[in-house]
């Protein structure tokens, strides 16, 4: 067991927070000295350490970095603090505590798989810190680095036997593609491009094996790996999973970060299986459905594809509109002819009035006879009777 310890500072600090508490560091420091018996423990922060602890704790950190409590970095360094945390462990031969994987350092930095060079630490609430061995990751970036570690590694002079074999070998294969037709050549291409590649992509073998067992729909764990500008990566038996930020909460997060950690094991809910790159997008929020064959293509791609439902339902609006406008504008052109016919038989009515004129000529026929006043001189008569 080694007698060095190195602490991947930043790290422990962020464990289950979306910023690092000075506080939580060193809680995790005493608990870890405690439980392991390592002669001296290195703590390593990241630069920017001391920013981004919360304001009541800047000061605090600032003093741990002058009293060599927490170590940082020379300013500069590539690959941020993960690089000098590593050489530092490498050359005293240390154990490292994090919940990283360092993926993009596996092409250089194989013990990092020794047994027992990598330890895991998670904070339980009413129980404290719990430390445990574990494994690094391997994902995308893990496989990419070993590739590029391949190529960019220096070469040592071998010795004069060997080099003699290995021009004669080089010899040979050049005859043989001197003789090889164009035809061979060409059918190798087709098998080089079946292969889909970039983050997110998986091999068709397994990638058919895993979408078998978990249909859009189900539940899988998988462990987080890394984060990406629209999301993250997550693994489960060799397989990679994406989880886009539109499947991390609604509303969606801002940043993965929010809801997920790197290094957490959980269960996510398969949405959609990408036929074309071979890809698989989880995410936390209930299963929904799925047109099973978009997906993200890119990893500048984070836009949320358009969904059928808002189409049809804008389509069956627009029907609605264009039924309902005819049948407002029939009344406003049959008013017109209406007051017309009803406006037609007032313009009649001086020919009824015809009649009342009339009226005083029945009047005067009916009056006439009165003026037969004077037929009442009977009693004249009479007069003239009683005279006699």
């Amino acid at each position: 067991m080694p007698k060095h310890a190195v602490v991947d500072g930043s790290n422990i600090a962020t464990e289950g927070r979306s910023e690092p508490s000075l506080k939580q560091l060193r809680e995790a420091v005493v608990a870890f000295k405690d439980e392991y018996a390592f002669d001296i423990v290195t703590v390593i922060v990241d630069a920017s350490f001391e920013h981004r602890v919360a304001k009541a704790e800047q000061k605090a950190a600032r003093a741990a970095i002058d009293a060599n409590e927490i170590i940082t970095p020379p300013a500069g360094v590539i690959g941020r603090g993960d690089t000098f945390i590593l050489q530092v462990a490498d050359r005293a031969q240390a154990v490292v505590l994090s919940n990283d994987s360092f993926q993009e350092f596996h092409g250089e930095v194989g013990w990092l798989f020794d047994e027992g060079r990598l330890i895991g630490g998670k904070p339980i609430p009413g129980v404290g810190w719990v430390y445990v061995p574990r494994a690094p990751v391997r994902g995308p970036v893990s496989r990419r680095a070993k590739v590029n570690a391949g190529k960019d590694r220096p070469q040592t002079a071998p010795d004069k036997k060997v080099a003699k074999e290995t021009a004669k070998k080089a010899v040979k294969k050049s005859a043989k593609k001197a003789t090889k037709k164009p035809a061979v050549v060409k059918s190798n291409r087709p098998a080089m491009a079946t292969e889909p590649s970039g983050p997110g992509a998986n091999p068709r073998a397994p990638w058919d094996a895993f979408r078998k067992r978990h249909p859009e729909g189900s539940r899988v764990r998988a462990t987080v790996e890394e984060f990406s500008s629209h999301g993250a990566y997550a693994t489960s038996g060799g397989t990679t999973i994406y989880l886009p930020l539109r499947l991390m909460g609604d509303p969606a997060p801002r940043r993965a970060r929010d809801v997920v950690t790197i290094g957490q094991s959980r269960r996510f809910v398969i949405h959609r299986y990408d036929e074309e790159r071979q890809g698989i997008d989880a995410g936390v929020i209930p299963f929904r459905g799925s047109s099973g064959k978009t997906g993200r293509k890119t990893e500048s791609s984070g836009k949320r594809p358009p969904r059928k439902g808002a189409t049809v339902a804008a389509k069956k609006a627009a029907k609605k509109a264009a039924k309902k406008a005819p049948a407002k504008k029939a009344p406003a052109k049959k008013a017109p002819a209406k007051k017309a016919a009803k406006k037609a038989p007032a313009k009649k009515a001086p020919a009824k009035k015809a009649p009342a004129k009339k009226a005083p000529a029945k009047k005067a026929a009916k009056k006439a006879p009165a003026k037969k006043a004077p037929a009442k001189k009977a009693p004249a008569k009479k007069a003239a009777k009683k005279r006699r």
